[in-house]
């Protein structure tokens, strides 16, 4: 069985130009309840892009090589991993991790990694963890969407945010969706995922959009991933008891404008900062317990699907992170070792 013989494995430490493959990283060294998952593919996110820049280091103990979230297949478990998850050898699977996806082998948690469903591609798996995980938690855990509420999910064009959508319509009845992104091509999409409310932000004001839509009483629940230079148009577009769900700083972290408090108490207005990386792995399987549970069936029914832009060689890595860089892409960008 060759994975046995190989002591070392390409990985991608920079993806800044498409020279940066090592040919000779060592292979992980499993902890205790590690599995071991040799990578078909590995999804695309902002923070790689942040950490190829140094400005997102990883977290302490987890590896310096790319890539949060992955797909493969599973070629050795540690004992307390098939003691407790039941996972073996063999499994296809996709996982969150902290760090390390961007290689031919990577090591992953027992808790954070789920099968992957029938008739879903290794491709498409590749890019569920970080998109699902980040919108499940950002809609449900954090804003405490119901039914019949509204919803507002910025940068609707990217992975999370087409998930976002989705996961709004299929978990939640009668839930209306406004979503906004940079062009009409990733309007279109938008909308056929289910997006009630389509708004162009570079030519139209969301605000004016949000609050005639929703008969002046704004939005229930706001997913931003934009920050400081969207915080006066949401003090005006949240409703009374809104949740404002920070997921993201795309626009800056300063916010100009003076602060007039007065606006959260008269609306009661709820800011709740989320991330996922940096949680507690008790956290982090819980989430996944409840994705496997409530959201991995529904691609099973197809009722749920991830929106892959492009699938890249590994060896074009630099050009993977260029795509996102310049938010050409619809979806998600996906990098493949197999």
């Amino acid at each position: 069985e060759a994975y046995k013989m190989a002591t070392v494995m390409k990985s991608i430490l920079v993806a800044e130009s498409n020279h940066s493959i090592k040919l000779d990283t060592p292979l992980p060294v499993l902890r205790a309840g590690d599995v071991m998952i040799k990578v078909h593919a590995a999804g695309v996110n902002r923070l790689d892009l942040l950490q190829a820049e140094g400005r997102y280091p990883p977290p302490p103990g987890e590896s310096d090589i790319l890539g949060v979230e992955v797909s493969g297949t599973i070629t050795m478990v540690t004992d307390e991993a098939a003691a407790k998850s039941g996972l073996k050898k063999g499994d296809k699977v996709f996982s969150l991790l902290g760090g390390g996806g961007y290689a031919e082998y990577c090591r992953a948690p027992y808790q954070t990694v789920m099968k992957m469903p029938d008739g879903v591609s290794f491709e498409e798996a590749a890019g569920i963890a970080e998109a699902y995980m980040t919108a499940y938690s950002g809609l449900f855990w954090s804003g405490h969407l119901e039914d019949n509420e509204t919803v507002l999910v910025h940068a609707a064009g990217g992975a999370v945010g087409q998930a976002a959508i989705q996961l709004a319509k299929s978990l939640r009845k009668n839930v209306r969706v406004c979503a906004t992104a940079g062009s009409k091509a990733k309007l279109d999409m938008c909308a056929k995922l289910g997006a009630d409310v389509c708004i162009n932000y570079k030519t139209e004001d969301f605000v004016t959009k949000v609050m005639s839509e929703t008969e002046e009483k704004g939005v229930n629940v706001i997913l931003d991933f934009i920050g400081a230079s969207n915080w006066e148009k949401h003090m005006k577009c949240v409703a009374t008891d809104g949740r404002l769900v920070l997921l993201g700083l795309l626009g800056g972290t300063i916010v100009k404008s003076q602060l007039d408090l007065r606006l959260l108490l008269i609306k009661r207005i709820q800011i709740i900062p989320s991330t996922l990386r940096s949680r507690s792995m008790e956290y982090k399987y819980k989430l996944a317990q409840e994705l496997t549970s409530s959201v991995l069936p529904l691609f099973l029914s197809k009722e749920l699907k991830v929106c892959v832009d492009s699938t890249i060689g590994a060896v074009h890595s630099g050009a993977a992170h260029k795509r996102m860089r310049n938010n050409l892409n619809i979806g998600k960008v996906i990098i493949t070792f197999l």
